[in-house]
């Protein structure tokens, strides 16, 4: 458990896995079959899952409570279509919102003949903002990370108790990220390369939790290093 003097990484290594014949998940925290102890929510972050679907398969998408999932896809792009609407496309450089409830389904498909596509499936519990009137769902905004050595805002609904940003660096770039509440926690993970982040090594796919602090300083340690930060993190 995460208490607010302590920094805890999340090694790529030991994430649990779960995988069917054309679905695969690494959870870095616990979610679903996988549970174990020092993978609790950090906050309001409940569910960080770096998912891969085979070529033409789909992956049933719902939740038992209200949250809010962020869809991002890393290698490809996924169709996503909800129940009885038009499926959406969702691109690398794109993020999409949705506002779930006990009564959505979502279907997630890879729609290319011959290609894998990998994305990340990210739950904010937002239960206490999410009544009615709900923030609309299915929301995609973009980001461009042509834009090097700079953190990018990945705008969600006004809502949501977390804040998204990512970032593409060259070697030995630095950044910082300010935590505006004392209270709120962070969450950093390496989409490609290696970053020291507070004085530690972290490498693609690993993740750090942060509580009490103002700063996070990092430093890219590799050219075309991506990471992402979750701010806002409270409950």
């Amino acid at each position: 458990m995460l208490t607010q003097t302590d920094a805890q990484i999340y090694l790529e290594g030991l994430r649990g896995e779960f995988q069917t014949d054309g679905f695969r998940s690494f959870r870095t925290l616990n979610f679903e079959e996988y549970c174990t102890t020092d993978r609790e929510a950090v906050g309001a972050l409940e569910v960080l899952s770096d998912e891969t679907l085979m070529p033409e398969c789909s992956y049933e998408l719902y939740s038992a409570k209200n949250c809010q999932i962020i869809l991002l896809p890393m290698v490809g792009a996924i169709e996503v279509e909800e129940r009885g609407k038009e499926p959406k496309f969702v691109n690398s450089g794109e993020a999409m919102f949705l506002n779930i409830t006990p009564d959505c389904i979502y279907t997630i498909t890879n729609p290319y003949t011959d290609e894998p596509v990998n994305y990340l499936q990210i739950r904010i519990n937002d239960n206490p903002l999410l009544s009615t009137p709900m923030p609309l769902s299915g929301i995609t905004t973009q980001f461009d990370l042509s834009k090097v050595n700079v953190l990018l805002p990945i705008p969600g609904h006004d809502g949501s108790s977390a804040h998204l940003f990512i970032g593409k660096y060259d070697g030995r770039e630095e950044g910082i990220f300010t935590i505006k509440n004392p209270d709120q926690k962070a969450f950093i993970f390496i989409i490609e390369g290696a970053f020291e982040v507070q004085n530690r090594l972290l490498e693609k796919r690993d993740g750090l939790a942060l509580g009490n602090v103002r700063e996070i300083e990092f430093e890219a340690l590799s050219d075309g290093a991506v990471l992402l930060i979750i701010g806002g993190l409270t409950l």
